[in-house]
């Protein structure tokens, strides 16, 4: 009896070691799964550099997608195939008298996953702009030619500044700031306008569109906003309009038949920092 209870508790023990040999090969195999999943996940940013920039003409590089996923330069982690499809598009600024006229061409391409060199850093695409033209290289190697999707104009920038309800783009740009500081520019208006649109929304770059908008027709507005420590004075401001919506919203201010002249746009950020993006357009 005692010999039939010892070979049973023998081969219960045997057992035993073996769910347990099993249960940890288990254990191992999932975590060299998850170790191999996660080294092949690569972090990698988006830079854009204009070579040629001048005051009256330059390019704005926007919207790049790597991969099917948009990328800023913030870091971005993701899983590549080995050729990695890309897209951005070039905004091209030329400032003909006191208008600006605004061309979007789309660009598209691939590049090799091996260019991705950089296991525990973040990779770098880089679109560099050069006599108009765009050459895209990834951690400082060419990896060839983007190529030209076609030109717009409309909704890209409104090139065309005749008569009837044609709408013009006067401004399309960036603006951040720090918290409790005001940033201003101006801008100008030419004559026989109908209407003048002036909005911020979410950049590109950065989704803080936080400001407060004001604008004002021949002179910068004046803005008061409480401040730390004692959060006074009051939130007051001298403007033609005004947008002072919750955090995120888009801010837009209408004009019928604004004066031509100079213009000032501020943006303010009221207890937080903020980086929007200013769409100024017209129609005659």
């Amino acid at each position: 009896m005692t010999s039939k209870l010892s070979k049973i508790s023998l081969l219960a023990f045997l057992v035993f070691n073996l769910f347990i040999i099993s249960s940890c090969k288990k254990i191992d195999d999932a975590q060299a799964a998850l170790k191999e999943a996660f080294e092949e996940m690569l972090g990698i940013r988006a830079l854009a550099e204009e070579l040629d920039k001048t005051a009256s003409n330059f390019n704005n590089i926007e919207e790049i997608v790597i991969n099917g996923k948009s990328v800023s330069t913030t870091a971005l982690q993701m899983e590549f195939p080995s050729s990695v499809p890309y897209s951005f598009k070039k905004k091209r600024y030329n400032l003909v008298g006191s208008a600006w006229t605004i061309t979007t061409t789309s660009y598209s391409g691939n590049f090799p996953k091996s260019s991705l060199t950089n296991k525990s850093i973040a990779n770098t695409f880089k679109v560099t702009v050069q006599n108009n033209t765009p050459q895209v290289s990834v951690n400082n190697v060419t990896v060839g030619n983007p190529v030209n999707g076609g030109a717009t104009g409309g909704s890209g920038g409104g090139t065309n500044p005749g008569t009837g309800n044609s709408t013009t783009t006067l401004v399309d740009q960036v603006v951040s700031g720090t918290d409790y500081e005001l940033k201003t520019f101006s801008f100008s208006v030419p004559a026989g306008v109908r209407s003048m649109t002036v909005k911020t929304t979410e950049s590109t770059v950065a989704y803080r569109n936080t400001a407060d908008l004001f604008v004002r027709k021949g002179a910068a507005p004046v803005v008061v906003g409480p401040k730390p420590p004692t959060y006074q004075p009051a939130y007051k401001w001298t403007a033609d309009c005004s947008g002072i919506l919750e955090n995120r919203s888009d801010e837009t201010c209408i004009f019928s038949n604004p004066d031509a002249g100079t213009w000032y746009v501020s943006l303010y950020g009221y207890n937080t920092y903020f980086s929007s993006r200013v769409l100024i357009t017209i129609t005659k």
